[in-house]
């Protein structure tokens, strides 16, 4: 009887740890995405700040090239249909991307839409 509460004590105890490890892989899989697109939002929010008090006007194809390769050196991978950009009185810019995360048995995309507006003064 003895030894079967330890092994049932052991059983426990490497499913736990399986379980944490398991978190713990998913997390360092999953987190670089989500930095990397916090700071294509960050940089998109700050553009649309600039190109609404900028005197010149930029034209949206240079705009959103500069995106791309932004997104680029972050390791994020877009094509020129996932960057929508439109200058008027309103400046918004506008993405749509997913991410592949591959969990060694299977891979799962995550979805992003990051955004900016800004009116210009």
């Amino acid at each position: 009887m003895r030894r079967l509460e330890e092994a049932s004590g052991r059983l426990r105890v490497v499913m736990t740890v399986a379980f944490v490890a398991a978190i713990i892989f998913t997390l360092i899989k999953t987190i670089p995405a989500y930095v990397n697109n916090y700071q294509i939002q960050d940089h998109i929010r700050q553009l649309a700040i600039q190109l609404s008090v900028r005197t010149t006007p930029a034209m949206p194809d240079e705009i959103r090239d500069e995106v791309i390769a932004f997104a680029q050196d972050h390791g994020v991978q877009l094509a020129p249909d996932n960057v929508k950009v439109l200058i008027s009185r309103h400046v918004s810019i506008n993405l749509d991307y997913t991410v592949p995360v591959d969990m060694i048995l299977f891979t799962f995309r995550l979805h992003f839409k990051p955004t900016a507006e800004n009116e210009s003064l």
